[in-house]
Order: C-alpha cells, then structure tokens, then sequence
C-alpha cells in the first residue's frame, strides 16, 4: 500500500512552515514558548526571528532549512523533522551556529534581558551532540495527521540520507521533552534509550 503522505526536502520557501515546526516542537504539548520566555518577546516575533535564522541559510544546526524533511498530504505540509551531522559543515558544533545565529538576528535590548537568566540558556542551548552524530531535532506533526506513523517515515527519511551524506555515520541522537509522551514512544520503537535526562 502506498503512502499518502509524500516526504521532501525542505526549501526555502518552506520557511513560514517550519517556523511552526520549530514553535510547535518548542511548546511540545503546552502554551510554553521557551525561546519567548527567555527573550521576552511574543510568539509572533520570535516566529519572525526564527524566520530571519532561516533565511541566514546557515548549514548544520536547528535553524538550518537543509535540516528539514517535510511531510506532504496532497500540497499542504503536515509535519516535518529537522537533522543532520554533527560537524559535517566545517566541524562547527551546531550549538555554536545556533548561538551564532541568535546572536546576530534577536534585538539587542532581548539579549541584554536575557543576561539575567544566561545559566539557563545555557543549559537550554547547549546540548551536548557528539562530532558524526546525526542530530534529530524539532519534529512535529499536525493534530489531524498525528498517529499516521509520520514521525516514522520521516526519520526513516533522515537516517537513510545521513548514510548518503556520510557512510561512517553510526549513532544517531535526539531530544524531546518528558511530558510528550507520544514521541518519547515513538522513538523508544525505533530502539532509542534515554541518555540523559535534563530540567530546565
């Protein structure tokens, strides 16, 4: 039986969607926009900046259009998976292009109030990913295509095309949060056991 649902590299045309990838996987299940909180700022224009990082079409890290695969129902996008090689692009760790981003597209005056809660940001930004390892980042799927199995079809994707990028590729790791609980049973299919836990 073929799938209804069609899986396609992301373009840069695809940018307002994974804005929404991107908040959505963030919130996981809640009203809580971590990168607004932390910045201060609305939903709206954290989503305008996250644009702004996808549009740097910087290689390589969370804010990265090449990272994304898409799911298609027809022509509307229904979810998306962002990954990739740890260092492939220049050995440049994806935390340091990901603060590197932020850094250049946020307002100044959000950075300056973010200093009060740096500890963590840190610990938000920075997530341990070993050089090699295919990174699994900011996967969502809308609420009427959930339970189709398309977080499975796109990690089947990906991992397939971090074998084509680089044949040495072994491990792969990823991240989600405790209270969704769909995904973490998901991944827990696909043979991913839990290496650290982290509160915020």
């Amino acid at each position: 039986m073929e799938s209804e649902y069609v899986i396609k590299k992301a373009t840069l045309s695809d940018v307002d969607f994974i804005a929404d990838v991107i908040i959505g996987a963030e919130k996981s299940l809640t009203d809580n926009l971590g990168l607004a909180n932390f910045f201060e700022l609305s939903e709206e224009k954290v989503k305008e900046l996250i644009i702004a990082m996808l549009e740097e079409d910087v290689d390589g890290c969370d804010f990265s259009v090449s990272s994304f695969f898409i799911a298609w129902y027809g022509d509307k996008p229904v979810g998306a998976l962002g990954g990739w090689v740890e260092g492939y692009y220049d050995g440049m760790s994806s935390n340091l292009l990901k603060s590197n981003l932020i850094a250049y597209v946020f307002p100044k005056e959000s950075l300056v109030k973010a200093q009060a809660k740096m500890e963590m940001i840190k610990e938000m930004l920075h997530i341990e990913r070993p050089m090699g390892t295919y990174q699994l980042e900011y996967v969502y799927v809308d609420n009427d295509h959930r339970g189709k199995r398309i977080t499975q079809q796109l990690m089947d994707v990906h991992l397939a095309y971090a074998k084509q990028l680089d044949p040495n590729v072994c491990r792969a790791q990823l991240s989600c949060f405790e209270n969704n609980e769909s995904i973490i049973k998901a991944h827990e299919r696909n043979g991913y056991v839990r290496m650290k836990k982290i509160c915020l």
